[in-house]
């Protein structure tokens, strides 16, 4: 992996230097801690309102403050990883005060309504980055950007708004562009993107897979009321000021704050992919240590890593089967099969509208042949990943999943 190699102001005509985001493409080698970060971020950007009662500013300088602790005490951070930890730091510290003076300055944004939106979640490596594009191509759907997700508010330039540009770059200098990741799980400043990156600047737990916060981790446990209120607000706010449609979200994680879910969004529209656990969970142990490794040089104990992540989304994926098998035997969700969806994706995304009773149009159709002729997310180089790589069995798998692998009738698939 090598350190960040994107010069401050690189693309975008030098327009990073003229920022308040031009911190976040700069070396650094200085401590963390929250006071300065903070300061760094009210310098940048002449504000110094972090939400008040509203949002929670205690909550954020509590947990912040226990984040930038951990950096210095347990994270092992490499001095690429500093930097790119700066980075992500001062971009979600600035987007927070921005987005804050900008929602009290725009009119009716309290008064915008988030209906129906679409929202994806279930197994990770299941194909929710895949649909979530193909759902993209819907006209009458609304994604968000990873670089509205990261920087909400617009940044004028010669050019327009830059933002698009200069969060490119940002991902660039963080690392994330990098083919070792990017070979894993695409990133890009105009793609699709995960919702729970619109949770970021609430301080959540996002960072525990970059680095190793177990005190954050611990901090902020039982968050996920705060976060979606953060998400929703700031929903809200581009929808205001922003194209208007159908909201499309998706984060596998979201299946671990079902009910938190659900009251932030009591009208969802949601639908939860499925895949065999026995190859999800070493292709999410192994994308989480190559994020890890973006970051730190430091040794990553790949059992230990594995049978954690078998135990989380065992016991996430099992309270879905017992709800599903229970009070949510006849609710309004869709459940989604990674062999039909890589199989029939077109066919599928069809389905998923019948379902849901929303009008699969023939422009949409078009769309979405076009986007699958260039789309090469899931057709690079196959990458050699194995159970027994991070100490587990197909006994175990057995164990903690099957109840869920026999409920919805999940293939087996090649297993190495």
């Amino acid at each position: 992996m090598t350190g960040p190699a994107h010069s401050p102001g690189s693309g975008a005509g030098g327009a990073a230097l003229e920022t308040p985001y031009r911190l976040a493409l700069e070396p650094f080698t200085g401590a963390f801690s929250a006071q300065t970060m903070l300061g760094a971020a009210e310098a940048a950007t002449g504000l110094g309102d972090w939400g008040g009662r509203r949002w929670d500013e205690e909550r954020f300088r509590h947990d912040f403050t226990i984040l930038c602790q951990d950096l210095e005490e347990t994270a092992h951070l490499t001095p690429a990883g500093r930097s790119r930890a700066r980075s992500r730091l001062h971009t979600i510290l600035v987007s927070r005060l921005r987005y804050i003076a900008a929602r009290q300055a725009a009119r009716g944004v309290d008064a915008e309504r988030i209906v129906a939106p679409l929202i994806g979640m279930g197994m990770p490596r299941a194909g929710t980055t895949f649909l979530h594009a193909l759902l993209a191509q819907d006209p009458a759907n609304r994604a968000p950007r990873s670089f509205e997700a990261a920087i909400p508010v617009p940044l004028d330039g010669a050019d327009g708004d830059i933002r698009c540009q200069l969060f490119q770059q940002i991902l660039a200098f963080q690392g994330l562009l990098d083919p070792a990741v990017t070979s894993i799980h695409p990133h890009g400043s105009d793609m699709p993107d995960e919702c729970i990156f619109l949770q970021e600047p609430d301080c959540n737990s996002l960072w525990g897979v970059y680095w190793n916060v177990p005190g954050f981790a611990q901090a902020i446990a039982g968050k996920q009321v705060s976060a979606f209120k953060w998400q929703l607000g700031v929903m809200q706010y581009l929808q205001a000021t922003g194209p208007e449609g159908r909201w499309t979200l998706k984060a596998p994680g979201h299946i671990f704050a079902w009910d938190e879910l659900r009251m932030t969004f009591p009208d969802a529209l949601i639908y939860v992919n499925h895949r065999d656990p026995a190859r999800v969970i070493p292709s999410i142990a192994s994308l989480l240590m190559v994020l890890r490794h973006t970051f730190s040089d430091a040794a990553i104990d790949p059992v230990a890593l594995g049978r954690g992540q078998l135990a989380a989304w065992s016991a996430g994926m099992n309270r879905y089967t017992d709800w599903r098998g229970g009070e949510g035997r006849d609710a309004r969700v869709a459940d989604i099969h990674f062999t039909d969806l890589i199989a029939r994706p077109v066919e599928t995304v069809r389905q998923l509208y019948d379902r849901f009773g929303l009008r699969f149009t023939p422009q949409f159709r078009e769309r979405m042949l076009r986007h699958l002729e260039t789309d090469h997310h899931g057709k690079g180089a196959s990458r050699s990943y194995a159970l027994g790589d991070y100490g587990i069995d197909e006994a175990m798998i057995e164990r903690a999943f099957g109840g869920y692998i026999d409920q919805f009738a999940i293939q087996r698939e090649k297993r190495g």
